[in-house]
């Protein structure tokens, strides 16, 4: 089981931002994806790190996304316009 939903919500009211435009990425599908997601964040499971590809298997909840390696972030970024989009300046 990963962090409570409150976890979640303090970090963006910290960052002073909705869960709407926020993006959480991680390796570890339970406690950075999936408790993410039950906070209305956007997940993307990075398969690096803890990652093991029976992570994605038997689970109820499935990350939003997926991604190989964390080089594919600005194109996931992009391709979603996450809280308005980047350019490519950004």
């Amino acid at each position: 089981m990963g962090p409570a939903p409150a976890f979640f919500a303090a970090a963006l009211t910290d960052l002073g931002i909705d869960s709407g435009r926020a993006v959480m990425v991680g390796d570890d599908i339970h406690s950075d994806v999936l408790g993410a997601q039950d906070a209305g964040i956007t997940g993307v499971l990075v398969r690096t790190g803890k990652f093991r590809e029976s992570d994605l298997e038997g689970n109820a909840a499935e990350p939003d996304h997926v991604l190989d390696d964390i080089s594919q972030l600005p194109d996931l970024l992009r391709e979603q316009a996450f809280g308005g989009g980047l350019s490519d300046d950004d």
